[in-house]
């Protein structure tokens, strides 16, 4: 019973191959959370939240019942977790559509929480975090596809030289994602990777490591293809309103600020 329970959180936080299906949620835009016929955001930031929410209470049920810490149970986990992280940072190299980009790398960070589970780290605050970090790439990756129908790598460079606004705050909301200094996301992944050193344990410590810099990489890759280059003459450019780059601005800060805040109770 208590495995079959972690098999299920497995689909909120992302095990492969349960994680094919928020993956797909995620490119349709949230499924019934969305209209499909012209996608909005809202259902992804919805689904951004629901899944560690959905997924720590089935942890926290899990390890209610009569064997949820087995360490040999917990363990298996830890290692299919960390396959599946490194599985989805992999597939995030050779990703050229910045939708199906952001879907990976919601999974592999996600699925990074069950090396923490396996070493004691509750996983709500880890899980919120990494999905949260997430939110400003998704709105900012909306606005290019209403821009261009598609936010892919390569099809418009030059992005800033003609949109200064979106391409400043696009690095640093990529940055923020895949888990820099200051991130929310940082300190997750540091707060796992601090449960594991207490717990000697190597060989799942060693995917969490591989996985942030997997992301690290593809993220100045997907840098490389959207914000810079040469700018398409045949194609209009239009940068962000002053009002809505500072809400994205403000958002930033805020996710800063939230990082910093959050240090004592991630680590």
């Amino acid at each position: 019973m208590t495995v079959a329970i972690y098999i299920v959180a497995g689909l909120f936080l992302p095990l492969y191959p349960q994680s094919i299906l928020p993956g797909m949620l995620l490119r349709r835009g949230g499924s019934a959370l969305a209209n499909e016929a012209q996608p909005r955001p809202w259902g992804k930031a919805a689904l951004l939240l629901l899944f560690p929410l959905v997924g720590a209470a089935l942890i926290a049920l899990a390890r209610s019942l009569p064997g949820g810490d087995d360490p040999r149970v917990l363990s298996g986990f830890a290692l299919w977790g960390g396959g599946t992280s490194l599985l989805y940072a992999f597939r995030l190299l050779s990703a050229r559509d910045g939708q199906i980009w952001f879907g990976q790398l919601f999974v592999s960070a996600l699925a990074l929480t069950w090396i923490g589970i396996a070493h004691g780290v509750p996983p709500l605050l880890p899980a919120l975090a990494l999905s949260v970090s997430l939110l400003p790439l998704l709105l900012l990756l909306d606005e290019l596809a209403r821009r261009f129908g598609i936010a892919r790598v390569g099809l418009y460079p030059g992005l800033n030289l003609r949109m200064p606004l979106f391409s400043l705050l696009f690095v640093f909301a990529v940055l923020a994602a895949v888990a820099i200094p200051l991130s929310p996301a940082f300190f997750a992944v540091a707060g796992i990777a601090v449960g594991g050193a207490v717990a000697n344990e190597l060989l799942t410590l060693l995917p969490l490591g591989l996985s942030w810099l997997l992301w690290t990489w593809a993220g100045t890759r997907l840098l490389g293809g959207i914000v810079f280059g040469e700018p398409r003459e045949d194609l209009v450019y239009r940068d962000l309103d002053r009002r809505p780059a500072l809400v994205y601005a403000g958002a930033l800060l805020v996710l800063a600020a939230a990082g910093v805040l959050s240090v004592g109770r991630l680590l």
